[in-house]
């Protein structure tokens, strides 16, 4: 039988969530694979583990956890043959959205494993850092920045939701500078799109295909509460594209500048601070996809 790793973030969904794994090794086995469990246990290793296996051969590894655990495992992978199994573990394993796996993870394996490979492309900070997603700076970049590790994981989405409330209150929002494919401007937010998704099943970014090399951007150029809490609650709807102020336009590189102390984040996890440029680059990752996707 061949070897399928499933890289495991323990702490996925602040380890409430039970992993089903009798249940993913009679699907592996039904389909002639013996599933390994490969346990992270801490930041960086999945990096490591991905690594391993596909130096050891694996023509799949698998990612039970949410978009940090996805983003890492990525990292071991990008430009080589294996290809990423995206199994829904986290809090909104918003990759299983963008390539419509379904979110048991029995019915992803199964489905992924029944269905063919892709070449995904990937975006790059100018720091080297890989993102699947998105690079976003804004409120967003705030909250994740300054959320308390433990309310983060054990809360999910209700302790990032009470964080947006306290960076509501406090107003000490970004305002920083935009350029790109000569686009020149001061917003308060910027979503730098690889990806439609963000958050969940909500499009921020429609316009964008990880299967076409190039990002969406959508940036808010108004100011203040009264501009950005009316545009966080709008992105679910897709309302935010409508909002005064709202621009979206296609890209290739985009530099963000601003004060140091103003965060980004990369597929949902605090990734540095300003300046930073995004960049579409000619790299692929290999991923498997449904060959009837969900969503």
């Amino acid at each position: 039988m061949i070897t399928l790793p499933i890289i495991v973030n323990p702490i996925a969904r602040g380890g409430r969530t039970a992993l089903p794994r009798e249940d993913l090794e009679r699907i592996g086995a039904s389909a002639g694979f013996k599933v390994e469990w490969w346990e992270t246990t801490g930041p960086g290793h999945a990096v490591e583990l991905a690594t391993k296996g596909a130096r050891d051969g694996a023509p799949m590894v698998a990612a039970w956890g949410g978009d940090g655990t996805y983003n890492e495992v990525a990292r071991g992978l990008v430009g080589g043959d294996a290809a990423l199994v995206v199994l829904p573990g986290g809090t909104s394993s918003v990759l299983a959205w963008e390539l419509g796996i379904p979110r048991r993870a029995e019915d992803a394996l199964r489905a992924q494993l029944a269905g063919s490979r892709r070449k995904m492309n990937v975006g790059r900070t100018d720091r080297g850092q890989l993102f699947l997603l998105m690079l976003s700076v804004g409120p967003d970049s705030v909250i994740l920045n300054n959320i308390p590790q433990p309310l983060k994981v054990h809360g999910g989405k209700v302790g990032i939701t009470i964080q947006a409330f306290v960076e509501f209150a406090r107003a000490q929002l970004p305002d920083f500078v935009v350029q790109a494919d000569g686009h020149q401007v001061r917003a308060s937010w910027c979503i730098v799109g690889n990806g439609k998704y963000y958050g969940g099943p909500y499009r921020a970014t429609p316009g964008a295909d990880p299967f076409e090399q190039g990002f969406e951007v959508v940036t808010l150029e108004r100011h203040g509460r009264t501009a950005v809490v009316p545009f966080f609650f709008a992105i679910p709807t897709e309302h935010h594209l409508r909002m005064r102020g709202v621009r979206r336009f296609p890209a290739r590189e985009v530099v963000l500048d601003g004060d140091d102390s103003i965060p980004f984040q990369l597929d949902g996890d605090p990734a540095g601070v300003l300046p930073v440029t995004a960049r579409a680059v000619d790299e692929h990752l290999w991923v498997t996809v449904p060959t009837s996707p969900v969503g």
